[in-house]
């Protein structure tokens, strides 16, 4: 096993050669600038093994959720990515090609997504995986998106398909059949949406990214509203498993880790919506709307009100 030294420069640094001011990963800390007129986004996310993922998945899938939840916050924020640091506990008895495949995973994220290393820590640990991550995303000046800040008649957006996450985990508890391997692909690899909320910057009037799922999430923008359940976009394996088990519609609407953007827009720029889906490639549906009141209201195709609980994922 290589020493801590030997895996900064063998493995990690080859990520980080990019940025000038990472200096090679061989200096305390690192330097970058950013335009006079762009602020910068900060968000971190810590993943555990046996909590986030399971301790046998791939390498490459934990470095792909490792990066692609931080860059779904960066998203949510309309911030364009720019550099992440990694603070990385490893198992004393963690083996030089897991590591190798783990840096191919941030790799293959850093060459999708446009982000670049700048540097971290490496511990080991008689505990489980610890890997914590910090990502640094720019938006113009006074453009970033709030959660909190959707007006009432605003309509309630949705990128993608919800509960492909939620579904998947329960492919990889052995709980649920899916031979398609969507499912797990979507639970294991979440796909940032980073274009659609640099679109979204100067249009959306709130926004945040689905992780503890769609109705408790729906709850941090502190706002009214309605959702139409018939318009919830699905995925055809979704489709699938609910036509088998309709009580699997809780799990759908609470069991997060979709990381796709809810997000919220006035009804007069409904029609550009369209234009940014076809632009960014990323599938648009609007299931509801902001209203007076309190609460979320879940409502059928005939607009009758269905008994709704919001219980998606709780740390504590």
């Amino acid at each position: 096993m290589l020493g801590e030294f030997e895996q900064i420069a063998k493995i990690m640094a080859p990520l980080a050669q990019k940025a000038r001011g990472a200096f090679g990963l061989t200096d305390d800390a690192a330097v970058f600038q950013h335009a006079p007129d762009q602020e910068i986004v900060v968000t971190t996310d810590t993943l555990i093994a046996g909590v986030h993922f399971f301790a046998a998945d791939p390498p490459e899938t934990i470095a792909r959720k490792l990066l692609g939840v931080n860059l779904s916050d960066l998203a949510a924020m309309g911030a364009q990515p720019l550099h992440y640091t990694l603070n990385a506990s490893y198992p004393r008895d963690i083996k030089l090609d897991w590591l190798k495949s783990f840096a191919a995973g941030l790799k293959a994220m850093q060459d999708t997504y446009g982000i670049i290393l700048l540097g971290g820590d490496t511990t080991s640990t008689p505990g489980p995986l610890c890997l914590s991550l910090t990502a640094f995303g720019t938006v113009p000046k006074g453009q970033a998106i709030r959660r909190t800040t959707a007006r009432v008649g605003d309509l309630i957006c949705t990128s993608g398909t919800i509960g492909d996450g939620a579904l998947g985990l329960l492919v990889a508890q052995g709980r649920l059949e899916d031979q398609s391997g969507h499912l797990l692909g979507r639970y294991r690899c979440p796909q940032p949406r980073t274009a659609l909320g640099v679109a979204l910057s100067s249009l959306a009037t709130a926004c945040l990214d689905i992780s503890d799922g769609l109705l408790t999430d729906f709850t941090h923008m502190k706002k009214a509203g309605e959702i139409y359940l018939s318009s919830i976009p699905l995925s055809k394996p979704a489709q699938h498993l609910l036509e088998q088990d309709s009580e699997l519609f809780a799990t759908i609407l609470n069991g997060g880790d979709d990381y796709e953007l809810l997000f919220c827009v006035a009804p007069e720029n409904e029609n550009v919506l369209k234009t940014i889906a076809q632009k960014t490639a990323t599938p648009i549906t609007v299931i509801g709307r902001i209203t007076t009141g309190e609460g979320v209201r879940l409502l059928d195709q005939d607009n009758n009100q269905v008994p709704v609980e919001t219980a998606g994922y709780r740390h504590f």
